[in-house]
C-alpha cells in the first residue's frame, strides 16, 4: 500500500476539483466526510482485490489451525488405540483397536489408505476393520486354545525365592537347623563306631514339637525303641511334613503343578475321614510292649503270611500241613506257635528247623514262637497244659515294660488258648507291610490245594484295608440252629443279640484273610470283646468273631476298608464242617482226584475242616504217610 500525503488546502488552485474521499474546510468543516456504505464511489486505497486478500489469509489460518488440531487428535487416538491390549477389544471396550501387525491381517491392505473414523460414541466404523474384527477374535481364541493344551510345568523355586522364603520364617527355624545338625553328628559318631546303624532318622528341618507339645525327636535309637514308640513316631513325622507341604503350597502356589495340589486336597479329605473313625485299644498294657520274641526263624517283612496255633501235635499233622503249602508254590512265611522245645513231639523241631528261610530266599520261611501257658483247672489250681483248650490259661512273658523290658503279668484274667491265641497274632502282625496279606488258619484241620495269595487284591491304594471272612454252610446251619454257636454269643453277649442273629450264617472264626492295615485293628477288635464280655468258654471266639460283623462294630475302624463274607463253597476257604449230613461226594464237592470243589466246580485253595468227611479224612491220612516217609528217607541220606 502506497503511503498517501497530506495536501495544504491552502496551496490548491481554486480550478482544480476536489479529490474524491479528501477532507476540506469549504465542504465539511473539520470533519471526515461519511461515505455511503451502498454507494458505487469508494475510497481509491480501498479496491476490492486488497479486502479479498485479507479474507483469504484470515480463513488460511483457521483452516491451518483446525487441521493441525485434528492431527493432533488423531495421532494422540492412534497412540492410545496402538499401546492397549487387544484385550481390551475382547472385554467390549469400543473404539479401541489393537492394530499390531503380528495379530492382524491389516498390513495386507497398507495400499488401500483406509480411514479410521471414530466418532463420539467411539464406535468404530469403517468397513475395512469391520471385516476383521472376526478375524482377530477367532485367531486369538486359537491362541487360547493353543495355551489350553499345554500340561502345566511345575517351575523350580530360584535361589532368591528360597532365599526370601527362609528370610521370612520365624528364627526359630534357623535354631531348629543347627540343632538337627548338632544330633545327627552324634548320631555320625556312634555310626563310624558301628552303633545304631539302622536307626530311624529324618534329615530336614520339620519343626520342633509334635502334636502334644513335646520336643520331637530327630533320630530314634533302634536298639531301644518298640514297635509301638517307633509307630507313633513315624506319625508325628508324616503330620509335620504334611503341615510343612500346605504352608509351601500356600506360600508359592505357583511352584505346584495343579495335580500336585488336588492330590494334597484329596490326601486331606481321607485323613477328615480316618480322624472320625474309631479306634480299638492296643492290647499291650500303658507303658510296656511286646517283648515275646521268636525261638527260631525271622519275619520277613515285605511278604505274605500264614498264622496258626500248633501245639502238642504229632509229626504227620505238620507234615501235611506244611507240604501241602510247599507245594502250592507260596513263597511267604509260616509262624506258628508250638509246645515248649522240650515237649515237641519226636521229629518236630528239626522238622521245622529245616524250613527256615533268609530275608530274600525264596520258599516258606517257617518262623517259630514256644509259648509259655499257666493254666488252671476249674477251681483256680495251676495245672499242666492246657487240655484240649478247655483249661483257663494265662500268657507267660508276653509283655514288658518299655524302659528296660523287663517281663510284667499277662494283663488279662485265665482264658482258653483259642481266645488268647488272637493276642498272639496281633504281636505276630506287627511285623509285616500293610499291604502284605495275612491268614489266620486252624492247622490241625487244613489241606492246601492251591495257592491262596496267588490272585488277591494288591497294589492300588483303593483296595487298601480288606477284610475276608468265611461262612459255613447256610442251607444245612444257622446261628440260632447251631447250639454252640447261640450258647456262645448268649454268653458274650445276651439272647437278644441271638436272637436278631438266630438265621445269620455261621461265619468261622478259624479261618481269616486280610491285608496287614486292616487284619492288625481286627485283631485288636477280638482282643477287646473277650476284655469287655469277659467270656471265658471255649468257642467264644467265635462268638466274638460273628458279633463283629453282623453288629457292624467293624465298619468304621481306622484301616480296615471293607470286609467280605464268602459264602462256603465261593471263597479261597472253603469251610466243610456243617456238611456232615451227607458224604462231600454226594454234595458234588469231591472229584475223582480226591479234590475238594466249590459249588461252581472250580477247584478250592483250601479245605478246612476235612476231618468231617471219612473219605476225605481217609485219603489225606494216606498222604500223610506218604510225607512222613518221603521226610524220614531224606533225613537218612
Amino acid at each position: 500500500m502506497q503511503r498517501r500525503n497530506k495536501v495544504d488546502p491552502s496551496s490548491r488552485n481554486e480550478d482544480e476539483p476536489i479529490s474524491r474521499g479528501t477532507n476540506t474546510s469549504a465542504s465539511v468543516p473539520n470533519k471526515r466526510k461519511i461515505m455511503n456504505p451502498h454507494s458505487h464511489s469508494l475510497p481509491m486505497h480501498r479496491n476490492k482485490t486488497s479486502m479479498k486478500k485479507k479474507k483469504f489469509s484470515l480463513v488460511q489460518c483457521m483452516v491451518i489451525s483446525i487441521t493441525i488440531l485434528i492431527i493432533a487428535i488423531s495421532t494422540v487416538m492412534l497412540y492410545i488405540a496402538t499401546s492397549t491390549p487387544d484385550s481390551n477389544l475382547k472385554s467390549g471396550g469400543e473404539g479401541i483397536l489393537n492394530v499390531s501387525s503380528s495379530t492382524t491381517e491389516f498390513g495386507k491392505n497398507q495400499n488401500q489408505n483406509s480411514i479410521i473414523n471414530v466418532g463420539s460414541d467411539s464406535h468404530i466404523h469403517d468397513h475395512h476393520v469391520n471385516t476383521n474384527m472376526k478375524d482377530i477374535s477367532e485367531m486369538d481364541m486359537g491362541d487360547q486354545d493353543a495355551h489350553a493344551e499345554q500340561k502345566p510345568k511345575r517351575r523350580r523355586r530360584t535361589t532368591e525365592e528360597a532365599n526370601a522364603y527362609m528370610a521370612e520364617q520365624p528364627s526359630y527355624s534357623v535354631d531348629g537347623e543347627k540343632a538337627l545338625r548338632k544330633e545327627l553328628i552324634q548320631l555320625f559318631d556312634m555310626q563310624k563306631k558301628g552303633q545304631e546303624q539302622s536307626s530311624p532318622i529324618i534329615t530336614r528341618w520339620i519343626g520342633g514339637t509334635k502334636s502334644n507339645g513335646e520336643k520331637l525327636p530327630y533320630w530314634l535309637p533302634k536298639s531301644k525303641t518298640s514297635d509301638e514308640v517307633l509307630e507313633a513316631w513315624q506319625t508325628e513325622v508324616e503330620k509335620l511334613k504334611d503341615d510343612m507341604r500346605h504352608k509351601d503350597v500356600e506360600l508359592f502356589p505357583e511352584l505346584h503343578t495343579e495335580k500336585e495340589i488336588m492330590e494334597m486336597i484329596q490326601r486331606d479329605e481321607e485323613e477328615k475321614k480316618r480322624s472320625s473313625q474309631m479306634d480299638f485299644p492296643l492290647p499291650s498294657p500303658k507303658d510296656s510292649k511286646v517283648i515275646l520274641q521268636p525261638t527260631f526263624g525271622k519275619h520277613r517283612s515285605h511278604v505274605d503270611a500264614i498264622f496258626g496255633l500248633a501245639e502238642g501235635y504229632d509229626l504227620q499233622i505238620y507234615l501235611l500241613f506244611i507240604e501241602s503249602l510247599k507245594a502250592t508254590g507260596f513263597n511267604g512265611d509260616l509262624v506258628l506257635s508250638v509246645s515248649a522245645l522240650g515237649s515237641l513231639k519226636p521229629g518236630v523241631e528239626d522238622y521245622l528247623r529245616s524250613n527256615h528261610k533268609d530275608e530274600n530266599e525264596d520258599g516258606i520261611n517257617v518262623v517259630v514262637y514256644t509259648v509259655t501257658w499257666t493254666c488252671y483247672t476249674g477251681d483256680g489250681t495251676v495245672a499242666e497244659g492246657a487240655n484240649g483248650g478247655i483249661r483257663k490259661c494265662e500268657l507267660v512273658d508276653m509283655y514288658g515294660t518299655d524302659t528296660d523290658e523287663k517281663a510284667i503279668k499277662d494283663p488279662r484274667e485265665p482264658r482258653p488258648v483259642a481266645t488268647a491265641r488272637f493276642e498272639l497274632y496281633w504281636a505276630w502282625s506287627q511285623y509285616y507291610d500293610d499291604a502284605n496279606w495275612i491268614m489266620l488258619i486252624d492247622t490241625r484241620d487244613a489241606h492246601f490245594q492251591l495257592n491262596p495269595f496267588a490272585n488277591l487284591r494288591r497294589g492300588d491304594k483303593e483296595d487298601m484295608g480288606l477284610l475276608y471272612f468265611f461262612a459255613e454252610n447256610a442251607e444245612v446251619s444257622s446261628i440260632g440252629q447251631s447250639k454252640f454257636n447261640s450258647g456262645w454269643l448268649k454268653e458274650a453277649y445276651g439272647k437278644e443279640i441271638v436272637k436278631s442273629y438266630s438265621k445269620k450264617p455261621i461265619i468261622c472264626s478259624g479261618s481269616t484273610m486280610g491285608q496287614k492295615v486292616a487284619m492288625e485293628p481286627y485283631l485288636r477288635a477280638m482282643i477287646a470283646q473277650f476284655d469287655k464280655t469277659k467270656c471265658k468258654a471255649k468257642g467264644c471266639d467265635q462268638g466274638f468273631h460273628n458279633y463283629l460283623y453282623y453288629s457292624g462294630a467293624l465298619s468304621n475302624v481306622k484301616g480296615i476298608k471293607d470286609v467280605v463274607e464268602f459264602e462256603q463253597g465261593k471263597g479261597l476257604i472253603n469251610n466243610l464242617g456243617v456238611l456232615r449230613t451227607k458224604p462231600l461226594r454226594e454234595w458234588g464237592l469231591l472229584n475223582d482226584e480226591n479234590l475238594v470243589l466249590n459249588w461252581d466246580g472250580s477247584v478250592s485253595a483250601v479245605a478246612h475242616q476235612f476231618d468231617r468227611d471219612d473219605e476225605l479224612n481217609k485219603h489225606l491220612k494216606g498222604i500223610r504217610r506218604q510225607y512222613v516217609q518221603t521226610y524220614m528217607r531224606s533225613k537218612a541220606k
